[in-house]
């Protein structure tokens, strides 16, 4: 645990937010090797069918991991007051319904994914390799939803770094499984999906095994459910499942904009998206621990030393955001080729879509600063609302603004780079009148409702 009510704020700030950067990247590097993997060793098709597959399955898979953080808002509560056992009934209760939605929603998807697929406009040329890549990846969904589902636990306990190491290694296991399949026994995105499937079901047996051996306070011999607290485990993992659905959503309306331009646009958009996820990462990471540090100091009451942590930290964003700019507009189009076979008759048609996609939406990181900051800052105040509703608004104007450009405008995939910083700057507008307002003032968390919670 790290007190932020005292010592110097940007040195707090930065050691705070590096580990959960590693462990970002780490988790991108999944999703980021495969298409790499793929493009190279398959085809551009082969790639855009991976593009496609991924909007749905990141839909079903970050809802669910939205739930996990409710039991982890409990556990961590019941941890501070010493109530074991009702810890340990949370943690019965949270497996019980997050693998009976692991295991049928899952079935669910599988059902559909040819007319999901169709929905998305998902092109003959990909469209039966992205069945089977969504199809085995949703078969395989239990993994990734009990390894996030543990690791929710153990960061409740304030243990980040354990989870950290079994997701390195499994990223490793998941980039030599990659190669061997694909590009040694030539399976394809089948190679790409079990390649992923393996590496997450280590991830998770390694981390139900560690909890089983080391820590017994998360231990559940016998499984219990209790109506109340799954009525609490939703109600605190509701709204970050909610977000994250609309989130999906939204991007799934994208990819099906950008199917409508074919499997060469998917393919070159899908490479772009992977390196921009990248590129943002370290602005994203510097928001969820200014989270952190204006929660634990506006709960001790000093708010000019909150206040003064989101300027110091919209500072180091504004700073990585044009350094990152910089770097992508340099060297865009050599990144989107590490994904692309040079010997591919549609290699440097992709390679200029994703390059120009690239190129436009850099310029704009710094309106992603902006809006980050002041999300982590209304976060950390307890304005948990607001803080959902302008990263929803900013994608809801970005889709509204692809199809404008693309319909009205006649724009090409470039309409796609163009309406993201379009969301971006109206959220950071309507974020800073909201700052300047003081809305967030007095939503805090009160003790006595934490209270409530424990006791109940």
């Amino acid at each position: 645990m790290q007190d932020f009510t005292e010592g110097k704020i940007s040195k707090q700030i930065l050691m705070f937010s590096l580990p959960m950067l590693i462990g970002n990247v780490f988790q991108q590097l999944y999703s980021l090797v495969d298409a790499m993997v793929v493009g190279n060793f398959v085809s551009g098709d082969a790639l855009a069918a991976v593009g496609v597959s991924m909007s749905i399955l990141m839909f079903v898979i970050s809802a669910l991991i939205g739930l996990t953080s409710g039991s982890a808002v409990l556990i961590s509560q019941f941890f501070g007051a010493k109530q074991f056992e009702r810890l340990k009934r949370t943690v019965s209760v949270s497996i019980i319904f997050l693998t009976g939605l692991a295991v049928v929603v899952p079935i669910i998807s599988i059902a559909a994914a040819p007319a999901l697929l169709r929905l998305l406009k998902a092109g003959d040329e990909i469209f039966d390799d992205a069945v089977v890549y969504m199809r085995l990846l949703m078969g395989g969904m239990i993994f990734p939803v009990f390894y996030n589902m543990y690791t929710a636990y153990l960061r409740a306990l304030g243990n980040s770094r354990t989870p950290l190491y079994f997701l390195i290694f499994s990223t490793i296991l998941n980039t030599g499984l990659d190669v061997l399949f694909v590009a040694v026994f030539d399976m394809g995105v089948k190679g790409a999906a079990i390649a992923t499937i393996l590496s997450q079901m280590a991830a998770a047996l390694l981390c139900v095994l560690y909890v089983y051996r080391k820590v017994p306070v998360l231990q559940v011999r016998k499984l219990q459910y209790d109506k109340g607290l799954l009525k609490a485990i939703i109600k605190y993992g509701a709204p970050a499942a909610f977000q994250q659905s609309i989130v999906s959503i939204a991007n799934m309306t994208i990819t099906r904009l950008i199917n409508s331009f074919g499997p060469i646009a998917m393919a070159g958009i899908t490479a772009a998206t992977r390196i921009d996820q990248l590129a943002i990462m370290p602005v994203g990471n510097l928001a969820m621990a200014l989270s952190t540090f204006v929660g634990q100091n506006m709960g001790a009451g000093l708010e000019e030393r909150a206040k003064k942590g989101f300027r110091t930290t919209l500072l180091f964003m504004l700073v990585i955001s044009v350094f990152m700019s910089a770097l992508m507009m340099a060297f865009s189009r050599g990144l989107i080729s590490l994904f692309l076979n040079s010997g591919d008759a549609s290699t440097p048609e992709i390679l200029q879509i994703g390059g120009s996609y690239l190129s436009i939406m850099v310029i704009f990181y710094f309106l992603f600063a902006f809006l980050f900051s002041f999300n982590g800052f209304f976060r950390g105040a307890g304005d948990a609302v607001i803080a959902m509703v302008f990263p929803i608004i900013s994608l809801g104007v970005r889709a509204l603004a692809a199809h404008a450009l693309v319909n009205f405008a006649g724009m090409g995939p470039e309409a796609l780079a163009w309406s993201i910083p379009m969301g971006w700057g109206l959220s950071s507008l309507g974020s800073w009148v909201y700052y300047k307002k003081r809305l967030w003032a007095g939503k805090v968390a009160a003790k006595a409702e934490a209270a409530d919670l424990v006791v109940s």
